[in-house]
């Protein structure tokens, strides 16, 4: 939860003062290195490669389920591990936008259609609005927050 707070402070003193603003060609920058970490996070999560996700993942990323359940990073990787959720398609139309925050934070939001499966093979596809924020530390970029929200028709 500590970067959850250090993230809402450093976007309110943003947005106040501007003056962690990142310059237009940082900002494209950080955009594209953004899309592709993303990229990668949904690479990941559709092979299910613990690794690259555990080092993607900030240790104290918050993760909430489309059905309103919130995960800590060791938690949500355990369960995938366990099989109790397994990602067979995640895609995003239009492209995710990005929103670069500053020089350490960046959002990425977008409308996704997600198809998995659960430990009992019961299929599933939800299309959800999806925000993932990203936060540039010592250790590079990591994801500390990420949230679905079903889209009602």
């Amino acid at each position: 939860m500590k970067t959850a707070l250090r993230l809402a402070l450093v976007l309110a003193f943003t947005s106040a003062f501007g003056v962690v603003s990142a310059s237009a060609a940082d900002a494209r920058a950080i955009e594209t290195e953004i899309r592709q970490l993303d990229a990668g996070r949904v690479e990941a999560l559709l092979k299910n490669d613990l690794k690259a996700l555990e080092q993607l993942f900030a240790e104290d990323m918050v993760y909430v389920h489309s059905a309103g359940k919130i995960d800590a990073k060791k938690p949500y990787l355990a369960s995938l591990a366990a099989g109790n959720l397994t990602y067979l398609s995640i895609r995003y139309d239009p492209a995710p936008g990005v929103l670069v925050a500053g020089r350490e934070t960046a959002v990425v939001t977008g409308r996704a259609t997600i198809e998995f499966k659960t430990k009992a093979g019961q299929l599933n596809k939800r299309v959800l609005t999806t925000t993932t924020v990203y936060a540039r530390g010592t250790a590079g970029w990591k994801v500390v927050s990420y949230q679905a929200t079903p889209v009602v028709p």
